[in-house]
């Protein structure tokens, strides 16, 4: 339970009267949704701070208008970071909340909430703050604050329509039936208050830095967890050594069908010990040579079609990270982008449904009204077609997507039927369709295609092409793909035949380093706590186990852009900084391993989820939490930054002297240079000119001389 802090407001500040009538007030997290709900239940008078009606009072917050206090507010000797190291961590045994200082309109909606909720007459307090952990902390926050004595309720809100409305003030039920939603909440914001108020004094003032980076550095569960992914990523590009390789390419005749075809090794499979050694790549001018006498000969060429069935499965609606990830990858918007969008799209517009969501799924009582949703669908002229053909042949996939036991707090994201404002903007009405269509089509049948696949074979090499076109559109009616069929290919004499030989082309190619992510996949790796899954039913059985939720990832993303850790690219790729790779290695050297764990981290957000369901408890939660800041505390704060690297395997031996090169946190230097301008001075930075040098890289400038 917080401890609250005494309101020290002016008497002189601006409160509301509240209507001597007055029996229940209704708090919503922001004025639109406020307004909304007033509108339905008839609280037509408006205030400045509150709407009113017969016996109900709708007000609103704006956002968090309470956050804890900091480590030196509960102790003034916390301010100076350097000097209280030895009192690190501080945990309080009580967690105190004050108002987040922020002029203007926040300071007197909060004292117009307090006079509205504790006022004599109120007999009923009610949340109406977003479906989620962080409305319930909003409301729980406020409510304590303002130590309110009369009964609380909850409006579980999943949708802003009239009837979605009326639903949930009628079926509004007692706020400690959300006890659990609340101590997840509270748990979630102490513990990373915990985590990050300590480690970020004890990494700032014990991490290795350069002088230049003057600013305090910050640690997070999720925050530098999400870095560890994207440097690591960043590692494996820089440290890419290029290797040339051939591919070779021949165009094909047979009848009216002309096309090329790229030799592949047979029976090829992949070697872990050497991944760039593909089908298609020839690595050896041995092997270049061998293909070269062949394509001389004047050996036939027989080629076999084999043509195969694909059946591509109807996808889910959207979850909120599924709906990021595919807006980034068709308009390469951020995750921060979309999701103000998709939330605009859920309390103003009134088109789609609570869009922060973790599910792809809908509950079995959802059937009726998911039908009457189609038949409102069919009403606006882009989907009126797949609307009357589901309404024609029935909907598919029910028992997919109808289940109670995928549904946690939230259902999936989808349209709720009503028609768009004539002024709707382009990017809403954009995202607006995407989700319409996907919602469409996931109650559509599997889309068919036809796989062809012409191996030409001569002298025992085979050289292949495949391509895939749409038999039976199903869902790929609503969104459409195209078939990749090339110009020229049309049918052979036979499926079996002779093709004549019409070009050859070896091309040198190079191998190249792993794109660098975009916020698509970071999202996907986020959700599966760096672990690459593209698998549904896999994806399905780890949910509750990624970094953070669907609704705080795309903030955690801005965070560590705006902290330097990492950077985003005009094309909207992501990149680590030399600053985020540092810290990364550093804490792995110390070693500090859960909080640069994906997998580690994706576990405390399992738990946290098995306290919201009431599987686990908030004292369990946060005990794990304070040992596991305790222990970090310890090894941070007694590291040996001179020894940090004495069990790294040196790169190689010093070109002026011979001595073993050495690797320090800021650089790798000869083992015989002493400082202070004695012995060896050969040093190489890992930070230089703009770029990071990872071991691999500083090795091989070692050994040639130049990279």
């Amino acid at each position: 339970m917080y401890l609250i802090e005494s309101d020290k407001r002016k008497r002189s500040s601006p409160s509301p009267k509240p209507a001597k009538a007055m029996a229940k007030v209704v708090v919503a997290e922001k004025p639109s949704v406020a307004a909304d709900i007033a509108r339905v239940l008839g609280a037509s008078k408006q205030h400045e701070t509150h709407w009113e009606g017969d016996d109900l009072i709708i007000t609103w917050a704006v956002g968090h208008l309470l956050e804890l206090k900091t480590p030196e507010e509960y102790d003034e000797a916390l301010k100076n970071w350097r000097s209280s190291i030895d009192r690190l961590p501080f945990i309080p045994d009580d967690f105190q909340l004050k108002p987040i200082k922020v002029r203007g309109k926040n300071q007197k909606q909060l004292s117009a909430i307090k006079k509205l909720i504790t006022a004599k007459s109120t007999t009923e307090v009610i949340n109406a703050c977003d479906a989620a952990r962080e409305g319930e902390l909003i409301f729980r926050r406020i409510t304590e604050w303002a130590k309110i004595k009369c009964t609380s309720t909850r409006m579980w809100l999943q949708s802003m329509t009239s009837n979605a409305i009326q639903n949930a003030w009628d079926d509004r039920k007692a706020s400690t039936d959300y006890d659990n939603l609340r101590d997840a909440a509270v748990s979630r914001a102490e513990a990373d208050w915990i985590i990050g108020m300590n480690g970020s004094r004890i990494a700032t003032t014990s991490l290795p830095r350069t002088k230049r980076e003057s600013g305090s550095i910050s640690l997070g569960r999720v925050q530098t967890a999400t870095l560890a992914i994207i440097a690591d990523h960043e590692i494996e590009i820089l440290s890419h050594s290029p290797d040339p390789f051939w591919e070779l390419k021949i165009q094909l005749s047979a009848g009216d069908a002309n096309w090329s075809a790229r030799w592949e090794r047979k029976n090829h499979k992949e070697d872990p010990e050497n991944p760039e050694l593909k089908a298609h790549r020839i690595m050896e001018v041995s092997e270049k040579e061998r293909l070269e006498e062949i394509i001389k000969s004047k050996s036939e060429i027989q080629v076999d079609e084999k043509k195969r069935k694909s059946m591509e499965k109807s996808p889910l609606p959207f979850d909120l990270t599924s709906l990021q990830r595919e807006a980034n990858g068709i308009w390469s918007w951020s995750a921060k982008k979309t999701l103000s969008l998709a939330q605009d799209l859920y309390d103003t517009y009134k088109l789609t449904t609570y869009p922060r969501t973790d599910s792809r799924h809908l509950t079995t009582d959802m059937k009726e009204s998911t039908d009457v949703t189609i038949t409102k669908l069919g009403a606006q002229d882009p989907y009126s077609e797949h609307s009357n053909n589901l309404k024609s042949i029935g909907l598919a996939n029910t028992e997919r997507i109808f289940d109670d036991t995928k549904v946690s707090d939230h259902f999936a994201i989808i349209p709720t039927g009503k028609i768009p404002d004539p002024d709707l903007g382009s990017e809403h009405s954009r995202l607006y369709d995407l989700v319409v269509r996907q919602f469409l089509s996931s109650f559509h049948p599997n889309a068919e295609w036809e796989v062809q696949k012409r191996i030409a074979t001569k002298d025992g090499e085979e050289f292949t092409k495949e391509v895939r076109k749409i038999v039976t559109p199903g869902w790929r009616a609503v969104r459409p793909k195209k078939d990749n069929v090339p110009d020229g290919w049309n049918a052979l004499p036979k499926s079996s035949c002779v093709a004549d030989l019409v070009s050859s082309e070896f091309s040198e190619e190079m191998t190249k380093p792993p794109n660098r992510l975009k916020e698509a996949k970071l999202l996907n790796l986020m959700e599966h706590a760096g672990r690459r899954i593209d698998d549904e039913e896999l994806a399905e059985a780890l949910k509750g186990k990624g970094l953070g939720t669907p609704a705080t990832r795309a903030e955690t993303i801005e965070k560590l852009i705006s902290r330097g850790y990492i950077y985003r690219s005009r094309n909207g790729s992501l990149r680590a900084s030399a600053l985020g790779i540092r810290m990364i290695d550093v804490l792995r050297q110390i070693p500090v391993v859960w909080i640069t764990s994906p997998e580690l981290t994706g576990e405390m957000e399992s738990i946290l989820g098995m306290v919201q369901k009431g599987q686990s408890t908030r004292e369990e939660y946060m005990n794990q939490i304070k040992g596991m800041v305790g222990d970090m505390i310890d090894k941070i704060r007694d590291h040996d930054r001179s020894e940090l690297y004495n069990k790294v395997p040196s790169i190689g031996d010093c070109p002026l002297c011979g001595l073993e090169i050495e690797e320090t946190a800021m650089s790798y230097r000869c083992s015989g240079n002493t400082g202070a301008g004695k012995g060896c001075e050969l040093i190489m930075w890992k930070d230089a000119s703009g770029r990071w040098f990872d071991r691999a890289t500083a090795t091989r400038l070692l050994e040639n001389g130049s990279i």
